[in-house]
């Protein structure tokens, strides 16, 4: 436990984690010539039993992991691509927006790279002028997709307008199914002011279609259609013990209102109500009444929502909008097509893959389980590092696979026969072992021997495709006079 305190406290200083990351890459490129065109930026967060410091790295914020009653640090990595490796990653306080994370983490990723002109692909929250600038400033370009809330109602009008004005769209195919489709056009020449100096350069828009999406997003529609409607209903109950009811108009209107708005369908339900009366006839004064004594007459309203219509036309035209989104790439057109952009942001899986990793299984981040914040960030770089040898193991066997047209057998427990040709690190890393291989130490008068078991076929195999000789096993034969 001495030695790991020691390496979490070696991996919290800045200098010597930067410093490491750009060797561990750099080696791995050069070892297995890993392939890089994009690179993709995203951010998780993960939690833990801790208190809250004010300086301190676990804090409260938005939880990707859906736990926020518990305080969380954050996660930045770029993942490169096609490698489908590690390059970089930071840790941050766990309030931090993501936002002002991106341009540290591809400042760092260029300086490691040592290119330009490679494609920085990032959710809508890259979509900041000051990050696509400067990834433009740096010579690359970027692709990511623009959220409605940064924008004006009458901005995000005009680009569909654009949009449904479009001569006709690009297909996306997929083979041989209908995938999608999109259009886009070239906005105008954007501008920003980087480290003093003013960068200019041109950005694509892209509509993108997905009949999936636009599946998923009309059967959300629908179930917050259902559950205003509900809401609505029960916003006046009839009168009653525990019940009260709503006496007057303006009152009704606002909480009706309320209600669209929490669910997200303004303009697509219209309540209606009416006034409901009772009338009494009461006494003047207090006692008992009689044939001659004095009466008045007391009426009391309240509103019932008599019902909650749907407005069909604006329904109608709100499953028109669904499946579309609009994204932004200053690639372009003989750097990135319409169809490869697409297809490039969709492959954001792999890194939220990644995240499921390092979090769950199988290395297993999330909760942590150590709390001063130098053993907090540097556990968290090292499980990193281990998420590279498990990525790099995948990949390597599976493409050693392919090439070799062959798969491998005994990984399954209980089914020697059955093969695969994608195994997972983990599934490779059980069957070592349950392989048992063991070195044993013989001694006699005169000398002293080892023996190693003999190493399985596949095992073998997987060496020659890790690019590592057998001998790492073998050499611990080499027996002494």
């Amino acid at each position: 436990m001495i030695a790991l305190g020691n390496l979490l406290h070696r991996f919290n200083v800045d200098s010597q984690w930067t410093a490491l990351e750009a060797a561990v890459w750099h080696s791995s490129a050069q070892v297995y010539a890993l392939e890089t065109t994009t690179v993709r930026l995203d951010s998780t967060t993960s939690y833990g039993y801790h208190q809250v410091a004010e300086q301190g790295l676990m804090q409260h914020g938005h939880s990707k992991d859906h736990r926020p009653d518990l305080p969380q640090l954050k996660l930045m990595a770029a993942l490169a691509e096609p490698a489908g490796q590690w390059i970089a990653s930071d840790v941050y306080p766990g309030q931090r927006a993501d936002e002002g994370l991106y341009i540290p983490l591809y400042q760092r990723v260029r300086s490691i790279l040592g290119r330009t002109g490679l494609l920085y692909i990032g959710d809508c929250k890259l979509v900041v002028l000051a990050t696509r600038a400067q990834i433009a400033a740096g010579g690359d370009y970027y692709l990511t997709r623009l959220p409605r809330n940064l924008f004006s109602a009458a901005q995000w009008t005009h680009w569909e307008a654009q949009r449904d004005a479009a001569a006709q769209l690009t297909l996306f195919w997929q083979e041989g199914e209908l995938v999608g489709g999109g259009c886009e056009w070239w906005e105008e020449t954007l501008s920003a002011a980087v480290a003093g100096r003013t960068v200019t350069w041109q950005e694509r828009l892209q509509w993108v279609y997905s009949p999936s999406h636009a599946a998923r997003q009309a059967q959300a529609l629908e179930q917050r259609l259902q559950q205003a409607t509900t809401a609505l209903q029960a916003l006046t109950p009839a009168p009653g013990r525990g019940k009260r009811a709503i006496r007057d108009e303006e009152t009704l209107h606002a909480r009706s209102t309320a209600i669209l708005e929490q669910y997200q369908v303004s303009g697509l339900l219209r309540p209606q109500w009416e006034v409901v009366e009772h009338r009494h006839t009461r006494y003047v004064g207090r006692g008992r009444g009689s044939a001659t004594r004095a009466t008045h007459e007391i009426v009391q309203r309240h509103y019932r929502i008599s019902r909650v219509e749907r407005l069909t036309p604006a329904i109608s035209a709100a499953h028109n909008g669904l499946g579309w989104q609009l994204q932004v790439t200053s690639a372009p057109p003989e750097r990135l097509t319409l169809a490869e952009a697409t297809t490039a942001y969709r492959g954001e899986w792999h890194l939220e893959l990644d995240f499921h990793r390092v979090k769950e299984r199988p290395v297993g981040l999330s909760p942590l389980f150590v709390w001063r914040d130098d053993q907090i960030r540097g556990l968290t770089r090292l499980l990193t590092l281990a998420l590279r040898l498990l990525t790099r193991i995948e990949t390597q066997v599976a493409q050693g696979l392919t090439a070799a047209d062959e798969s491998l057998p005994g990984l399954y427990e209980g089914q020697p026969q059955r093969t695969t040709t994608q195994p997972t690190a983990g599934r490779l890393l059980r069957a070592l072992g349950r392989a048992e291989i063991t070195l044993t130490e013989i001694h006699s008068p005169t000398h002293m021997e080892w023996y190693l078991t003999p190493l399985p076929p596949w095992l073998t195999q997987i060496l020659t495709y890790l690019k590592l000789p057998p001998d790492l096993y073998e050499s611990l034969t080499d027996n002494s006079p």
